[in-house]
């Protein structure tokens, strides 16, 4: 057969011009063809049905390629539907390497590698979301119902916070997973992420209007803790004697509801954080409700909302169902100074607009390498928080409204993409 890269319509001009009896050497010369190869292309002509004697129609069926065997085709459908169903079956199939894949499905890993290219997947760093109970799925749909009719009017109202932590030498995205653009948030590619130890905790919080104050955490000092020791128990020794008085009116009461003495012991009081009293069960350094209402409700977060009410007078602040934030004490500090509160669903960053704020702070402190010291990390932050732009914290909480509909539409689950659409 003549070179499969020949054109049909030089095949058929070299035969024409071999019929009309133009030299070989000549039809060689404009073609290019070889003398074999012309030869070749009018025996072929002729086992196919051409008689110059009858007529000199060329047709394309003459000069054509048959079809040939040639090696059987590795990647079969088959084994394409293999690999395929291999990837997406589960979270270990997107992490295993291309050679483990056609271990597995019987082929060679460069075969395999044409197979996922050519279906557009490619290693891409996995996707990262909270992990979800059933209870918090049903706490963030509850939630976004109530006030998926809230427009950005209203959210302007909300003052967001929260803390984040901060990792020395911290380094992301070392595992890979097997997808498409398209499948970033696929339930197989999706990796849960939990709370983890840090360097320390940093706190911040901003409304539409307004960027507040931020703080760091740092360990409490021994003097801290005797000094609250102190204060608790001038407190407790204030409170008893008020919840005592309760407790025994309100089991006087149930005796007259039961209408005789209940069997056994008479009730004794018992001071104990169930009836009321305030203890500290914070970890070594950790911050608990009371370094928490304390440093941050009393000198920050409430004297910032009464900043904002100014200007909003509908203004809330916004805070999760974290122990130090949901204690009991806290709604009384809140009450006391008049500030009204928003509690948020566990574990919904997605629904928090101050969460964006994280991420853009760590690529910001962290665009030179990984921070080394506290000092060095400290510092990185508090000029971030200082430089942190108006504009992108606005462009954050105009985020809430697509969030909000995209949890209903998945009934509490968060396997979404986050932020605004692009503009087409």
């Amino acid at each position: 057969m003549p070179g499969r890269s020949t054109p049909i319509t030089l095949r058929a001009q070299a035969l024409a011009m071999l019929e009309e009896g133009v030299p070989v050497s000549r039809i060689t010369e404009y073609t290019t063809l070889s003398k074999p190869t012309i030869f070749r292309i009018r025996r072929i002509a002729i086992e196919r049905g051409y008689d110059p004697q009858v007529s000199r129609e060329f047709k394309d069926e003459y000069f054509t390629d048959a079809p040939r065997s040639g090696r059987p085709k590795v990647i079969t459908e088959e084994k394409l539907t293999n690999v395929l169903e291999m990837v997406r079956k589960n979270r270990e199939g997107r992490e295993m390497s291309a050679k483990n894949i056609g271990f597995f499905t019987g082929i060679s890993q460069m075969s395999t590698l044409r197979i996922l290219n050519s279906q557009g997947l490619g290693k891409f760093k996995p996707t990262y979301k909270p992990g979800l109970t059933a209870a918090m799925r049903e706490a963030r749909f509850k939630f976004c119902i109530e006030h998926q009719h809230w427009s950005i009017e209203d959210w302007k109202n909300v003052i967001w916070s929260d803390e984040t932590s901060v990792m020395l030498g911290h380094r992301r995205g070392a595992t890979r997973v097997w997808r498409t653009k398209e499948e970033r948030y696929d339930g197989t590619v999706i990796r849960t992420r939990w709370k983890k130890a840090s360097e320390f905790m940093f706190w911040g919080c901003f409304s539409y209007d307004k960027k507040g104050p931020m703080h760091i955490w740092t360990r409490e000092t021994a003097q801290e803790k005797k000094l609250a020791t102190i204060e608790l128990e001038t407190i407790n020794a204030i409170r008893e004697p008020i919840l005592k008085a309760e407790w025994e009116i309100n089991t006087a009461m149930r005796c007259i509801n039961l209408g005789k003495q209940p069997r056994g012991r008479k009730p004794q009081w018992k001071f104990t954080p169930k009836t009321g009293k305030l203890v500290r069960n914070a970890k070594a350094g950790g911050v608990d409700w009371y370094r928490y209402g304390r440093v941050i409700l009393m000198k920050k977060l409430i004297p910032f909302a009464k900043e904002c009410a100014k200007e909003r007078s509908k203004t809330l602040v916004q805070e999760d169902n974290a122990p130090s934030h949901a204690h009991k004490t806290q709604e009384e500090i809140y009450s006391i100074f008049g500030v009204q509160r928003l509690l948020w669903p566990g574990n919904s960053p997605d629904l928090n607009m101050i969460e964006p704020a994280w991420a853009y702070l760590k690529r910001v402190t962290t665009k030179n390498g990984p921070l080394k010291t506290r000092k060095e990390a400290e510092d990185a932050w508090t000029k971030a928080w200082s430089e942190l732009k108006q504009s992108r914290i606005q462009a954050w909480i105009e985020r809430i409204k697509p969030h909000i509909d995209k949890v209903i539409e998945l009934e509490g689950g968060n396997y979404y993409r986050e932020g605004r659409k692009k503009k087409s």
